[in-house]
């Protein structure tokens, strides 16, 4: 059975979908592409100052702008920013044509793995609202994506599973999202 046009991984900031989808695209043969980095080549600056100069709206734009781009690639691995499911503009992105995976991480752990990083502006706010941010997100990434836990493990054996995954039956797609 070949695999989808599009892999596509979603999940918080500090999943590991950069990393793993390097891997993904690698150990598949695929081009990967991550979206914040192409939002970032495409604006000629960071996330943290397009949020700085445009809003999260002008982000958004920007990152609906490249998915829109990428409509008519195959084979590609894909890691979205983790507000891009969120956008009801995007839904398309992640279902028909696409198998999407979300690479879950605790709260805890994706802070832990982004300690150092200054540049994700959505991670500066209050702890309660980061908080809200994940429980809310999360629930959406579970609709549209098949779950692949990454606490406590490595980006290799996530993609490994993911390859699993794939290899196998596709999950069914869940009540109100994709599969």
């Amino acid at each position: 059975m070949p695999f989808p046009d599009r892999i596509v991984l979603i999940g918080f900031m500090g999943s590991g979908k950069t990393t793993v989808g390097g891997i993904l695209g690698r150990r598949l043969g695929r081009l990967f592409i991550d979206t914040d980095a192409l939002v970032v080549q495409r604006a000629g600056k960071s996330v943290a100052r397009i949020f700085a100069d445009d809003g999260e709206a002008g982000f958004r734009d920007a990152e609906a702008a490249a998915l829109q781009g990428l409509a008519r690639r195959g084979g590609i691995v894909v890691a979205t920013g983790g507000g891009a499911p969120a956008e009801p503009r995007n839904a398309w992105f992640f279902g028909e044509g696409a198998a999407t995976f979300h690479l879950r991480v605790s709260l805890a752990a994706a802070r832990e793995r982004t300690r150092h990083d200054r540049g994700r502006p959505l991670l500066q706010r209050p702890d309660d609202q980061v908080q809200l941010l994940h429980e809310r997100r999360f629930s959406l990434y579970e609709r549209l994506g098949a779950g692949v836990d990454t606490d406590g493990r490595s980006p290799l054996e996530v993609a490994e599973e993911i390859v699993r995954i794939l290899e196998g039956p596709m999950p069914s797609p869940r009540p109100g999202g994709g599969a």
